[in-house]
């Protein structure tokens, strides 16, 4: 009786421990960019959506990035404002914005709209140091591009002319700097995307 009663108490105690089924969460794996040197001849850094995403918000972290209901849309504004904020003419504003096409998984546009009511110059400034801080963790080449031009956006409101460079192609990317709306009430803006064909 008691080879029976210790049997049954192995039995009992060996159901027990059996392991429950286990379930593995399921993530999607984001393959972070890897930035890499590139030549002068090379074609533009391939990135998609998402590693644009991470760079940028890794770029600042100090915003809060927001999303758009079908997700084609990241937009990182100061945490200063609401995250539905929409821009206002003759106020101050700083935001980031990545597009992508419904369709597709790739970027489509990178831009960046930096108004401080302060000073014309420190707008500028900010803008295009904005747009310089996430490109150098991409692409060394485009931060000499933003240069040149943010030089010719000087240059030309220096002479009265329109404070606007844009649609300048390098490297396979679509530039477009402007900052010639500003005493409109608008912000200075640069924009990036990949020169389609």
């Amino acid at each position: 009786m008691k080879k029976l009663l210790l049997l049954s108490v192995i039995l009992l105690a060996a159901c027990n421990k059996q392991d429950e089924p286990s379930v593995e969460p399921t993530q999607a794996t984001i393959i972070p960019y890897v930035k890499k040197h590139h030549a002068k001849s090379d074609p533009p850094a391939q990135l998609d959506f998402l590693q644009l995403i991470q760079v940028v918000i890794s770029s600042f972290p100090n915003a809060q990035a927001s999303y758009n209901g079908n997700a084609t849309e990241l937009r990182l504004l100061s945490k200063r404002i609401p995250s539905d904020s929409k821009f206002k003419t003759y106020e101050n504003w700083y935001s980031i914005k990545i597009t992508r096409n419904i369709d597709s998984e790739n970027w489509s546009n990178f831009l960046v709209e930096i108004r401080d009511n302060q000073s014309y110059e420190q707008s500028k400034t900010d803008a295009f140091n904005a747009c310089k801080d996430v490109w150098r963790n991409i692409d060394h080449r485009v931060p000499t591009v933003i240069n040149e031009l943010a030089g010719r956006i000087n240059k030309y409101g220096k002479n009265s002319s329109s404070a606007r460079a844009q649609h300048i192609i390098r490297y396979g990317y679509l530039f477009n700097l402007d900052a010639s709306h500003f005493n409109d009430g608008y912000p200075v803006s640069c924009s990036i995307s990949y020169n389609k064909k």
